[in-house]
């Protein structure tokens, strides 16, 4: 809410009843309360007229101030029980509170945690160990096959090593040795073979010398 007044002779126009003006005012239900002074403001001094006025004290009844005795002893009764109660539940709170007993509690705690801790280390050790046995097992059986397969890897060398020495010792009777290098050159002055010729589609040859030609006959066409 938002009230602004105007200044009149040095005095707050809220002063002046009827004569206030408001110039602005914004309200809000939530945060506003409006208060209705029946005689005067609250903030105007006591009237003269009643200063040293001295209120007669009210004339109760016996039995009425007996009833009101008696509710108001019940009600001292209710509240010095919620006190007393309010002021144990303290209590307690600042005995839960001591640092002898917030050590305490650590040390059980402790204790506590590090007996959890032994049980999950004890289930953790037992599936290690089972974990890691057949880990060693899967182990072995990867080397076994890595194994199996360099025997096989091995003698299929040696068979092809031996094949290819069983080829060169079939073929050893023609290689030229010291020996027969004689014999190997009359052959190959004998036996002259042209290497430039061609061949048709058909499959003969054709070459420059007919004394060197090759019989067309022997090829076979692809």
């Amino acid at each position: 809410m938002m009230l602004r007044t105007k200044q009149i002779s040095g005095i707050c126009s809220l002063t002046l009843g009827n004569f206030v003006k408001c110039e602005r005012f914004e309200l809000n239900i939530i945060y506003a309360q409006c208060i209705r002074w029946k005689r005067k403001p609250i903030w105007l001094p006591t009237a003269k007229s009643k200063v040293f006025r001295v209120p007669q004290r009210p004339k109760i009844p016996t039995e009425e101030y007996i009833e009101l005795k008696r509710l108001n002893n019940n009600y001292r009764t209710a509240m010095k029980s919620l006190m007393q109660h309010f002021e144990n539940e303290f209590k307690k709170s600042q005995v839960q509170f001591d640092e002898i007993t917030i050590n305490k509690i650590a040390d059980e705690d402790f204790i506590q945690s590090n007996l959890i801790n032994d049980e999950w280390n004890m289930q953790i050790a037992k599936i290690r160990e089972v974990r890691l046995a057949k880990e060693k097992e899967e182990r072995k059986e990867t080397i076994l096959k890595k194994l199996l397969k360099k025997e096989e890897r091995d003698k299929q060398r040696e068979q092809k090593i031996e094949e290819h020495v069983k080829k060169l010792k079939e073929e050893v009777p023609t290689f030229i040795t010291a020996a027969n290098i004689d014999k190997a050159i009359e052959e190959a002055l004998i036996n002259i073979v042209n290497h430039e010729y061609a061949i048709d589609l058909k499959g003969n040859i054709y070459t420059d010398s007919k004394e060197t030609s090759v019989n067309s006959n022997n090829i076979v066409s692809p």
